[in-house]
């Protein structure tokens, strides 16, 4: 029988059972003399040679047997059952997503873990209950005042729920019609769940279809019918669709695409999503195929075969991954350079511990050049990069930089940003820097105010536009007007073969005073976030969100700062951090989004 509320993964082979206790206590009877029976008033019982061989053969018998039965209890309940809802949608569909209410393998645990952190939710044994309720206030929020979750919606979530977007093909006059929605609900219900709450208020019209009651109404844009536990809502031409799937062995369930991917998602989750590459080209308006419209599949690569995403809770962060189909370059493009090695994050060592939004992304040099190849490779972009050869190509341009990032820090109420370049070595950082204050000098003559300081031996560069306008004279480009703006400071500096642009001379002076072990890359929250990312990550997104709350506060008029602390504050002072990474390895490209709240095992009152 087919359990129904584990998700779909590719079946393991079981491991060896440890023999049961049936046969750990059965062997002695076969290889060891019986006991001398203690004295009573019976006589002795003498075993014949007959007898024992007899005895010899019924325990084997019986461990054979109970060895049969535990590897084969093993086997069926260890593989992973396909969930039922699953083979009611096409297999070829564009998008199938999948919510799972039931909370299946370990999300039960791991989702009351991490709601105990917000109020309401530290009794465990009312997660249910409280779910419940969260879900019926969602339904009311959205004026839908007639639907009461617990009897009209939760028997419709009683196990694995998938949705699916189907991809019509151009023209089709068929069983997708243009007037459809082309999408499917397929549902695992607990089996008293019926179409009279789809259709409440409604007229409907009744067919039999495979043999079964397919409810519509009016016109057919809504269509019901429920197989057994399973449930199907969406177009009638969709509905049956997943109907013809099922009785023709056709489902998503034996998409190899899909099973490839949801393998490789891996892990229990709440919720997944997954994109066919090739209907979702479908789905997608062709291009260069009038003037004007250049084939930008030159500039994006070819859609991945699959792309999916899950959601999964931990006990301390909600983890958001997502997997894409590694993609081969077509032979017929671009040259493009190897991306380098992921390494050690160079910037988070040099920004300030308190930084509140932290941007990093290696290999941005070889990305930016490649990014230009695949805009050169453009017929109707080509001639404009003819100027650019003309000045040593591509990678005369970015060609120096090895990573880049973003730091904003708060002093004060101010936000100041940083934009943090890493050159290749510190020659072309100093080099970059001085080039750019002379042209600076040069083309914004009096509208340009340099000064030079020194802040922790590290020489800077101090820049105020007094007028913007000086940089592009009036009427010198057709109809672009620049606003009248107050000044406009930075700062720059070459830290090494860091070069720092800076939007204050207080964000710069925090940078270069950095020392050890009062970095962002020292900080306990940053470092939490690093390890439930992605190893290896060749993109990182970092946000204090303690620290966001905090500034919130500090920027919301005093009517709206009690209001917020009495209704937000509550659910979001949990929040400790958020952060994204992304990497890549031989099976797919990866990306995860965690959001942490408090530190470990730290937990609110109800």
């Amino acid at each position: 029988m087919n359990d129904e509320t584990q998700p779909t993964e590719t079946p393991t082979p079981p491991e060896t059972p440890a023999p049961p206790e049936s046969v750990a206590m059965a062997a002695p009877l076969a290889t060891e003399p019986a006991e001398p029976m203690a004295a009573t008033s019976a006589p002795p019982v003498v075993a014949s040679a007959g007898g024992s061989r007899l005895r010899w053969i019924v325990a084997g018998a019986i461990a054979a047997l109970a060895l049969a039965v535990t590897v084969g209890t093993v086997m069926l309940l260890g593989k992973s059952a396909t969930p039922t809802a699953l083979q009611y949608i096409p297999g070829d569909a564009a998008i199938v997503g999948e919510i799972r209410m039931d909370l299946p393998g370990d999300q039960l645990q791991h989702l009351g873990n991490l709601l105990a952190h917000f109020p309401g939710f530290a009794d465990q044994s009312t997660l249910s209950t409280k779910i419940d309720e969260a879900m019926k206030r969602l339904l009311a929020t959205e004026g839908q005042t007639g639907i009461d979750y617990v009897n009209d919606v939760k028997p419709w979530l009683s196990g694995p729920g998938f949705f699916a977007v189907m991809a019509p093909a151009a023209g089709a006059t068929g069983a997708l019609d243009a007037t459809a929605s082309h999408a499917v609900f397929s549902a695992t219900t607990s089996g008293t769940a019926t179409c009279d709450v789809v259709f409440r208020g409604q007229t409907v019209t009744h067919e039999t279809y495979r043999g079964l009651d397919l409810t519509e109404s009016t016109g057919g844009t809504v269509a019901c019918v429920v197989d057994g536990r399973q449930g199907l809502i969406g177009d009638a031409a969709t509905v049956r669709l997943a109907l013809d799937a099922k009785a023709a062995g056709s489902g998503m369930d034996k998409n190899a695409n899909y099973a490839t991917a949801r393998s490789t998602l891996g892990l229990d989750r709440l919720a997944t999503l997954y994109v066919s590459g090739d209907a979702l080209t479908k789905l997608l308006p062709a291009t260069g195929t009038s003037i004007g419209t250049p084939d930008l599949t030159a500039l994006t690569g070819p859609i991945p075969d699959w792309t999916m995403i899950g959601v999964r809770s931990e006990d301390d962060s909600l983890v958001v991954d997502s997997v894409v189909a590694p993609v081969a370059q077509p032979t017929n493009g671009p040259s493009l350079l190897p991306l380098p090695a992921a390494h050690a994050s160079v910037l988070a060592p040099i920004v300030p511990a308190d930084t509140l939004v932290f941007v990093e992304s290696q290999g941005t040099g070889v990305a930016l050049q490649n990014l230009l190849s695949r805009l050169q490779a453009i017929p109707d972009l080509a001639s404009a990069f003819q100027v650019l050869d003309g000045m040593g190509g591509t990678s005369q341009l970015v060609g120096w930089i090895d990573d880049a990032g973003v730091a904003v820090s708060v002093h004060g109420t101010t936000p100041d940003a940083a934009l943090l370049i890493v050159a290749t070595d510190e020659a072309s950082a100093s080099s970059r820097v001085a080039a750019l204050g002379g042209l600076l000098v040069i083309t914004g003559g009096s509208g340009v105010q340099v000064t030079h300081t020194t802040t922790a031996g590290v020489a800077v560069t101090n820049v105020t536009i007094t007028d913007l306008g000086a940089f592009v004279p009036a009427g010198s480009v057709p109809g672009l007007t620049i606003p009248a703006t107050g000044p406009i400071s930075f700062s720059i500096a070459a830290h090494g073969k860091v070069i720092i642009l800076t939007s204050s001379e207080a964000a710069m002076t925090a940078i270069l005073n950095v020392a050890a072990g009062s970095s962002l890359a020292d900080d306990a929250t940053f470092k939490l976030a690093g390890q439930r990312g992605l190893a290896n990550s060749r993109t990182t997104v970092y946000l204090a969100a303690g620290a966001g709350i905090d500034l919130v506060q500090q920027l919301l008029p005093a009517d709206e700062l009690a209001t917020f602390k009495s209704d937000y504050l509550p659910y979001l002072d949990p929040l400790e951090s958020v952060s994204i990474t992304a990497a890549e390895d031989s099976t797919a490209n990866r990306s995860r989004i965690v959001i942490s709240v408090t530190k470990p095992g730290a937990t609110q009152t109800p």
